[in-house]
């Protein structure tokens, strides 16, 4: 039997601070090999924090939430993150003053794999790099890099361990249209290879209607648009 690559039941997220608020109830979703899903929303409806919580970065109130048919839990929740999941993040979140690859290269440091000089990690960070149309770019300090190569940088490195799951978080808010539609091609390309998908948070609705699912966060529901 096959397990979706995610699954999410019955999320839940409330901040309790300083009252309590309920971000979102009852969240259910599904995500299978070759899937794209788009989730949009207004600001404030909590988007970004679901995201989180399905890439293991957040824990839900309440809920189960299941990775390659394995419920994470506290034990395993590092593991399941680093070996299953890649992120993009909006705000991009490199080290300034590492250069490229050495970002690209920081989930195989994590996973404790060799990345020294010919490694495969290595290897396979330079071709990522050169597949975001940045090998020129390998050795500079990301701090010298533009917003949208950073973005590029940014891609790369979620896919830096081959995850079964990209998370991207607005991946090209704030981009030029062409380097957005690079991203947007390098990132539906990879719902294509075996055992793949995507879920993304976007307030693009071009982009959105690219996936192959498009769910909407609206009054703390999530539905299927």
């Amino acid at each position: 039997m096959t397990h979706p690559l995610l699954e999410a039941k019955n999320i839940s997220k409330a901040f309790y601070h300083p009252s309590k608020v309920d971000i979102f109830k009852d969240i259910c979703l599904k995500v299978c090999a070759g899937d794209s899903v788009a989730i949009v929303g207004r600001s404030g409806e909590g988007k970004s924090t679901l995201l989180q919580i399905l890439g293991t970065l957040e824990e839900p109130c309440q809920g189960v939430l299941s990775i390659a048919g394995e419920p994470v839990q506290a034990g395993n929740r590092s593991r399941l993150r680093n070996t299953k999941i890649g992120f993009v993040f909006q705000s991009f979140h490199l080290l300034e003053d590492y250069t490229a690859l050495e970002n690209v290269l920081m989930p195989a440091r994590i996973a404790r794999q060799p990345i020294g000089k010919g490694s495969a990690a290595e290897e396979r960070a330079l071709m990522l790099l050169d597949k975001v149309g940045l090998a020129d770019r390998a050795y500079f300090h990301t701090k010298l890099l533009s917003g949208g190569e950073k973005q590029r940088v940014a891609l790369a490195r979620a896919m830096c361990n081959d995850p079964s799951l990209i998370l991207a978080d607005e991946p090209s808010g704030n981009l030029d249209s062409q380097t957005a539609q690079l991203i947007h091609d390098i990132l539906l390309d990879f719902t294509q290879h075996p055992q793949k998908a995507l879920i993304l948070v976007t307030h693009d609705r071009e982009l959105a209607q690219l996936c192959s699912q498009q769910y909407e966060l609206r009054h703390g529901h999530l539905q299927l648009v």
